[in-house]
């Protein structure tokens, strides 16, 4: 899809030196091609510079399907209205409302109504205060304009569209399309650029008529990410720091040999502990024993 996407943007500049794509949606919809798919194929001219696009930024309103359905039968302060009219000088209850015009456009409808001043309460029921003669579906009339308009935001004031949006009945749509004239490189066909210099180039010297793609010796590689420390030695860090903090000071204990007295019986261990066996503790033959007490 993408290589004839290519194939209809160069064949359609081909026609003349001066020929261009104004907007590539148009395009797209009239060639009965894939926007998007369009829109890929342009980048990936231009990034070998067959093709120069310039952006296109294009805003629309599209109805909701709520917006759809009030254009098809009315907005739900007339419809609201119409059932209260049809019941009568007695007017009718919330409960029969909404068996009978449905739970969301009565609680939509009858709010607008009330604000509208279209409809008042009679106790426990809603009466209509105007007859339909004398009011005007402004939400239908609005959303019908949009739709004949094609969503065009200048055929709606901002406030009327700031309304319709609230009620959810519109959307504004950002598009992006481009517009697309010929490239310094441009040619009627794509031809690929070689990435690498492959040993069957060499041996057969395709390598001479084959354009390659440039090296750019400025790009800096990927940042190389430094090790992690152990848990365990998170812990013994953590460790050090907090008897670092109380006062205590490092001594070489790699060029030091310790005592029983210092390592045991200062602290209380019992003769039996087992940190006292051979397999627990290196015992060195000389000197075999410790004849001072610093």
């Amino acid at each position: 899809m993408a290589a004839s996407c290519e194939e209809a943007i160069l064949s359609h500049l081909s026609t003349s030196p001066e020929a261009t794509i104004t907007d590539t949606y148009p395009w797209a919809e009239t060639n009965k091609l894939d926007h998007n798919t369009v829109v890929g194929a342009v980048k990936s001219l231009s990034g070998d510079n067959y093709v120069t696009s310039k952006e296109l930024t294009t805003s629309f309103y599209t109805l909701s399907k709520e917006g759809k359905d009030v254009v098809s039968n009315g907005s739900q302060e007339i419809i609201v209205l119409s059932a209260i009219i049809e019941a009568g000088e007695n007017g009718i209850s919330m409960p029969d409302l909404q068996s009978k015009v449905g739970k969301s456009t009565s609680k939509i409808g009858m709010g607008n109504c009330m604000k509208n001043k279209w409809a008042k309460k009679n106790g426990a029921n809603l009466v209509a205060a105007v007859s339909l003669d004398d009011v005007s579906d402004d939400t239908r009339a609005m959303l019908k304009q949009l739709e004949e308009a094609g969503g065009d935001t200048s055929s709606i004031a901002d406030k009327d569209a700031n309304a319709l949006k609230r009620r959810k009945l519109v959307t504004l749509v950002k598009r992006v399309s481009y517009s697309v004239i010929r490239g310094g490189e441009y040619a009627p066909k794509r031809v690929k650029k070689a990435a690498d210099l492959t040993k069957e180039m060499l041996d057969s010297g395709a390598w001479k008529s084959t354009t390659f793609k440039e090296y750019n010796f400025l790009t800096l590689g990927e940042k190389v990410g430094g090790g992690y420390l152990h848990p365990l030695l998170k812990v013994r860090a953590e460790f050090r720091k907090i008897l670092m903090q109380m006062g205590f000071q490092e001594m070489p204990t790699n060029k030091w040999v310790e005592s029983s007295f210092w390592n045991f019986d200062s602290l209380f261990q019992p003769q039996s502990h087992p940190a006292r066996d051979a397999h627990d503790t290196f015992f060195i033959k000389k000197p075999a024993e410790t004849v001072s007490v610093p």
